[in-house]
């Protein structure tokens, strides 16, 4: 069965990167806009890898393509001027020439000399008169992650005696990760990672008092910066044995400036043991922040904790799209040996509301990694008032536990999870006595797990005619 997830994630990945691309600011890669050389329709392509690289990273290695756009094929007999900027400071510019119109150029990043560029085949191209596009190119460059941006001046295409004078301006992200170590009395010792897309990270703390996990990027709040600006990405994995940590709502500031909750997005999808919390700000969240600030400093002081405003119920989608489950639990706050009353309602994902007609499930509560609390299989009421459970605890455990539903109508890709605490310390869950409702999924988010479901079908199907 995982084979059919990870089959389905991996032809649909390129399309949710492309449905939520921003255009450089914060992403591995950008595809420039369509544009006349001559007579041709013209589009440039780059892109880094490894995504994500450390102060240890061996290299990064930068793909370019100039292509025609119609026939989306690379244009032969290329030569592009180069130039890259970090910040204000300029970092390498060459001329570089391809007779494929693919290039690639491999950075082997030094602290200090001066930057040197050898093309792969060397002498013998020469000789021949052949350009491969595959560049070493070694130096203080991409020593760092960061954003990036390029001054890309197309020379010649299609033939090296045809010239042509077009400039293209892109900017990528080459993530660079941070670890911070916290030591939770209750919880013990963990690592949460901060992953920055726009600049180098500094001052990476935790504030046990007050729970804050602060950090802190340079920025210049200059009108032009901000002008020039798509989008500030910032991602924090949290481990989801962290106890307290692991909430259905974020507080998040920065400059001391609470961000509005529509910019904390919560991904407990991608990795099986962190949650991931995004905080995505945009041009226009950023103007806001320069707006509520006199002469601020040229940083942003980062800061995120657990809110204490938690909702009832959360919201999430089966992985199949083809369901919305609201789920909420009574007291909010699980502790040992205390027996939970679960409320959850399976709810129409298209109609806001509406309880879907009686149904079997599976449910189960499962105590980190190591089995089941409890299960049990049933069958919905189909009641807007929701299906109820009791569960109880065991009175020696405390940590993090996964509320699952599974099987739902007797469909294996219809299913969920939830993650909670049990916790003898700071209420670890949700308020009660709030019946606001959390943020569900981005519609982007709904369409590619619709997708996902329609392509699971027919995987399936294919599956089976194979077999006959």
């Amino acid at each position: 069965m995982k084979t059919i997830y990870f089959l389905a994630i991996a032809v649909l990945a390129p399309s949710l990167f492309f449905a939520l691309k921003a255009y450089g600011d914060g992403l591995a890669s950008e595809t420039l806009p369509p544009s006349l050389i001559g007579k041709t329709n013209v589009t440039l392509s780059i892109g880094s890898v490894p995504f994500l690289i450390d102060n240890n990273h061996a290299g990064t290695q930068l793909n370019l393509v100039l292509m025609d756009a119609n026939t989306q094929q690379p244009i032969p007999d290329a030569t592009l001027a180069i130039s890259a900027f970090k910040g204000q400071n300029a970092v390498f510019g060459h001329i570089f020439k391809s007779d494929s119109g693919n290039f690639i150029l491999n950075f082997y990043p030094q602290q200090s000399g001066n930057t040197t560029f050898d093309e792969k085949g060397g002498i013998l191209s020469g000789m021949f008169g052949q350009d491969s596009g595959n560049y070493d190119v070694k130096g203080p460059v991409f020593n760092s992650g960061g954003l990036y941006r390029f001054k890309i001046e197309v020379i010649t295409m299609g033939a090296y005696d045809n010239q042509v004078s077009k400039s293209y301006s892109a900017g990528i992200s080459i993530p660079e990760y941070d670890n911070l170590t916290i030591n939770d009395p209750g919880y013990g010792t963990h690592q949460i990672q901060i992953i920055a897309y726009y600049d180098q990270l500094h001052d990476v703390k935790y504030d046990e008092a007050k729970k804050f996990v602060n950090f802190t990027m340079p920025f210049d709040w200059s009108n032009q910066t901000i002008g020039q600006l798509t989008v500030v990405h910032q991602e924090i994995r949290i481990p989801r044995a962290l106890g307290d940590f692991v909430t259905t709502k974020y507080d998040a500031y920065v400059n001391n400036i609470k961000i509005p909750n529509k910019l904390i997005s919560i991904d407990d999808y991608s990795m099986d043991a962190y949650r991931i919390v995004h905080l995505i700000l945009y041009k226009s969240n950023v103007q806001d922040l320069q707006s509520e600030q006199n002469n601020p400093p040229q940083v942003m002081n980062f800061a995120l904790r657990p809110s204490a405003d938690n909702a009832f119920p959360i919201i999430q989608f089966t992985r199949n799209a083809q369901y919305k489950i609201a789920l909420s639990w009574d007291p909010p706050k699980i502790t040992p040996g205390t027996t939970m009353q679960f409320n959850f309602k399976v709810m129409d994902p298209y109609t806001a509301n509406k309880t879907i007609s009686s149904i079997p499930y599976d449910f189960s509560v499962i105590e980190g990694e190591n089995g089941a609390i409890y299960h049990q299989v049933g069958r919905t009421s189909g009641s807007d008032m929701g299906d109820n459970i009791s569960v109880p605890f065991p009175s020696n455990y405390t940590g993090s536990v996964t509320i699952a539903f599974e099987n739902l109508n007797d469909s294996s890709f219809a299913s969920t999870e939830f993650p909670a605490t049990v916790s003898l310390q700071t209420a670890a869950t949700l308020s009660s006595t709030n019946q606001s409702t959390v943020p569900e999924f981005p519609l982007a988010a709904f369409v590619v797990l619709a997708s996902m479901f329609v392509l699971m079908i027919y995987v399936t199907k294919t599956s089976v005619l194979r077999l006959r």
